[in-house]
């Protein structure tokens, strides 16, 4: 006997995981908005913040792989849901590397002389290289396991 999903087209999955890279996406620029807005003016805050996606990383991947059955047919705000429960578990390393960057860098950079693509190309990409490939590696494995999990309880 098949898997449920094996049965089902491959349409379902990708609109699935579109879904779920949505609600990632949307919750990703979430958090880093709130980080940047509490970054200027309460830096004692991102310690919250980056506590509190800490708190929520493991309850929050178990939720999305465990949300199309407990929420039965979610549809596509069910995927997207899915995708925003990854979020902490996927912004908790960029928000470590962003908080241990001294507050001046980029200021100190641009009083040098370093224009935009040169802060971008020899100062933000050798910090955020390692963090941004290994949370993007994350997101796409976290994005097809919650695609086939809804998919299969479809």
């Amino acid at each position: 006997m098949l898997p449920r999903l094996a049965t089902h087209p491959l349409g379902a999955l990708v609109a699935d995981g579109c879904g779920t890279a949505l609600g990632l996406w949307l919750a990703c620029v979430l958090v880093l908005g709130a980080q940047a807005i509490m970054h200027r003016a309460w830096p004692a805050r991102c310690v919250v913040l980056r506590g509190l996606m800490l708190a929520l990383m493991l309850p929050g991947l178990a939720l999305a792989l465990l949300w199309p059955g407990l929420a039965g047919q979610g549809g596509g705000m069910g995927s997207v849901a899915q995708g925003a429960f990854v979020a902490p578990a996927a912004l908790w390393p960029l928000l470590r590397v962003l908080d241990a960057v001294p507050p001046g860098l980029s200021r100190t950079a641009r009083g040098l002389g370093a224009g935009a693509q040169a802060r971008l190309r020899l100062l933000w990409l050798p910090l955020l290289a390692a963090p941004v490939a290994g949370v993007g590696v994350f997101c796409a494995v976290m994005t097809v396991l919650c695609a086939m999990a809804a998919a299969a309880l479809q």
